[in-house]
């Protein structure tokens, strides 16, 4: 007895595929209707600053969309089971691989490895792209979205290896240490 938990690799492929896309255009179809509302009511405040244009406007936008697509991907993996598993049910294919001898667990196998996939691309996006899209939308909404004030380049804790050790500093001084004075 051997246990098959995916069907076919061509059935395998049929399923993730109808997935996938059913996630990609729900998703898609979400960040874009709420991208327009959250402009609509935030566009009236970047353009009331001074020297703000049209391409602030879209430095918003992307800096927004991310955030948006960390919200609502599980909504959209949500949404497009759904939809992909009326689908199947719609048009007999879910009878058909039943009939074809598949258990559930195997119709189910193709969805669950490709939300996975989904979940794996989720947390590196969060951590590469959320962030930093997070931290800076939420300074330039201090500055009430006026020009942002430079970064200080010394800020921060240096961290130095040395052999086994590692040394904190909070400063340096590339220059060397200051001279001694003789005595």
């Amino acid at each position: 007895m051997t246990l098959d938990f995916f069907p076919s690799r061509t059935l395998t492929l049929y399923l993730a595929k109808m997935f996938s896309l059913r996630i990609i255009a729900v998703l898609v179809m979400l960040v874009l209707v709420l991208m327009m509302l959250d402009l609509l009511s935030t566009s009236g405040e970047i353009l009331a600053v001074p020297g703000n244009t049209e391409a602030d406007l879209w430095l918003y936008a992307s800096l927004r969309i991310p955030l948006l697509i960390q919200r609502f991907l599980p909504y959209s993996v949500l949404l497009a089971t759904i939809i992909t598993l009326v689908t199947l049910n719609q048009n007999s294919e879910v009878i058909a691989m039943k009939a074809a001898g598949l258990s559930a667990h195997q119709v189910l196998a193709p969805l669950i490895l490709t939300a996975l996939v989904v979940a794996a691309g989720t947390f590196a996006f969060n951590e590469r792209v959320v962030t930093r899209a997070a931290a800076e939308l939420n300074a330039w909404e201090k500055s009430k979205f006026g020009a942002l004030p430079a970064a200080e380049e010394d800020s921060g804790v240096i961290y130095l290896i040395d052999g086994p050790d590692i040394l904190t500093a909070r400063s340096y001084n590339e220059a060397g240490p200051p001279p001694r004075c003789a005595t």
